[in-house]
């Protein structure tokens, strides 16, 4: 993978975050909220989350790491790094 810039880490997240819950409304997701709270998304689809973005992005996501990427801003955080190179 080339090196993303946060827009496409963040576009990509949304997108994978639309695919593993259909009914959540991505276009307006608040970065500090966790996903949990803003759509209802249960511990299922959360690890669904992680490993689509996983294979999406080809990183590796420690479960120990996964309550960092509660939220959008945490994803993003979590993951430039690991992107940039």
């Amino acid at each position: 993978y080339a090196a993303m810039t946060v827009e496409q880490i963040r576009a990509t997240i949304l997108r994978v975050l639309s695919e593993v819950a259909p009914n959540a409304d991505v276009s307006d997701v608040n970065p500090n909220v966790s996903f949990h709270d803003q759509f209802e998304i249960d511990s299922i689809d959360f690890l669904r989350l992680m490993t689509s973005l996983e294979k999406e992005l080809q990183v590796t996501i420690l479960d120990f790491d996964y309550p960092k990427l509660s939220t959008l801003q945490g994803c993003e955080d979590y993951l430039r790094p690991q992107l940039a190179a």
